[in-house]
């Protein structure tokens, strides 16, 4: 088994983490750090606990680090955990800074360790319906593409995510995952403009962002609002023969939320009313949406560290999402368009 060390032990590591770590049999989670000993010691009464990470790997003889604490911490104990040989799945964003990311890959290589990350997004079951749709040729040449993660959340909350720091706000937050799922489909853009605002009252970090990617032949929009109380626009994809609209989220965060066992009949499974449309102009069909693979991403990580393959997002495939973030905030600071 992977003997895993997980690197906090908030909403992130018990929601999207420790059910894989936990119930995939790859994965054995044998140290925690955590500065709430009997909450880990609840979930998790074999683990060790330890204060620091530094202390952890000193102590702990672990295989895979996993670090899921707060954005401006990543790039420090990445490194940390490089040091010490371990592999490592960091949580999004990667880093805070492009070039530390770019550093962070060729130390891994260095250390011949692996280093991931959670770009989880990439296994949503929309998202691999998406891909399908374009590699099949149903759409034509793709024109147009929006893609939206939208939520009500009017009031601000006292969290590090939404209070004033480095990396917090929404963009930091959502931005990594619509930027990597465009560049999965697309590649570099030409140019980049970008409106990242905070219009919430009494907002300490931004809640609302709208991007375009300028390419040769389409355009892309990525946004996010927090002021949108109904079903979000998930993907809007416009091509030559037809067009694809998608609403609603991906169900796999929700049912980790709600305690769903991954091995569950109805796990990573679609409602039949959430399905996308497809429509030529004359006619519109439905179109079932793929199982989602979250259990896929962890299950390749594992492959990888085992020597069987490519882990599932390498960082290396991460650091132009930070150079399009960085890109990003320059556009909506300088209130100019930005050339890639």
């Amino acid at each position: 088994m992977i003997k895993t060390l997980l690197v906090g032990f908030g909403f992130s590591a018990q929601t999207f983490h420790l059910p894989f770590l936990s119930q995939l049999p790859q994965y054995s989670v044998d140290v925690v750090v955590s500065s709430k000993p009997d909450e880990v010691k609840r979930l998790l009464p074999n683990a060790k606990v330890y204060p620091s990470l530094e202390d952890a790997l000193e102590n702990g003889q672990v295989d895979l680090v996993v670090i899921t604490t707060p954005n401006h911490l990543h790039a420090f104990q990445t490194k940390l955990a490089l040091k010490y040989r371990c592999h490592v799945l960091v949580e999004k964003p990667f880093t805070l800074d492009s070039e530390q990311a770019a550093n962070l890959v060729s130390f891994a290589r260095q250390q011949e360790r692996h280093l991931c990350v959670f770009h989880n997004r990439r296994f949503d079951g929309d998202f691999l319906t998406l891909k399908h749709l374009i590699q099949s040729g149903q759409l034509g040449e793709i024109k147009r593409f929006e893609s939206r993660f939208d939520r009500f959340r009017p009031i601000p909350r006292n969290r590090w995510r939404e209070n004033a720091g480095p990396g917090s706000g929404i963009f930091w937050d959502l931005g990594p995952h619509l930027i990597d799922q465009a560049l999965q489909l697309f590649g570099w853009p030409k140019a980049v403009a970008a409106d990242i605002l905070t219009l919430r009252e009494n907002g300490q970090s931004d809640d609302t962002f709208d991007l375009t990617l300028y390419y040769d032949d389409k355009i892309v929009k990525l946004g996010s609002s927090a002021f949108q109380g109904a079903s979000t626009l998930r993907f809007d994809l416009q091509g030559t023969k037809a067009s694809f609209r998608k609403f609603h989220l991906d169900p796999q965060e929700d049912q980790l939320r709600a305690g769903m066992p991954i091995d569950d009949v109805n796990w990573a499974v679609t409602d039949k009313n959430e399905h996308g449309i497809l429509s030529d102009g004359e006619s519109e069909n439905e179109i079932e949406t793929k199982k989602g693979e979250y259990v896929t991403f962890f299950e390749r990580l594992a492959s990888a560290i085992e020597n069987k393959g490519q882990p599932p997002a390498d960082a290396s495939t991460v650091v132009p999402v930070i150079k399009l973030i960085e890109l990003a905030i320059k556009s909506s600071t300088s209130k100019h368009i930005q050339y890639c």
